[in-house]
């Protein structure tokens, strides 16, 4: 299983994936329910951040939630159709 972490441009936003993913991993092992989205809170440097782990067929992908995001880039998007 991979651990996928998406925000590698925020220190803090990694550093919070990385907790999530760990924990997700630690709670699901690796055969957790496909296409499905977790939400986790975890405090990083007096900050308190949002990540949501999203579980793939060979992978758990975490997004920290800090700041504004297109509407085409959101996380676990499954239908693209407009």
């Amino acid at each position: 299983m991979k651990l996928i972490n998406r925000s590698k441009h925020s220190q803090a936003g990694s550093r919070a994936c990385d907790a999530a993913l760990a924990t997700h991993h630690a709670k699901f092992g690796n055969y957790g329910r496909q296409k499905s989205r977790t939400n986790y809170t975890v405090s990083v440097d007096g900050m308190k951040v949002t990540v949501e782990v999203v579980n793939r067929t060979s992978s758990y992908v975490a997004t920290a939630m800090n700041g504004f995001r297109k509407l085409q880039n959101l996380p676990a998007q499954t239908n693209n159709q407009l």
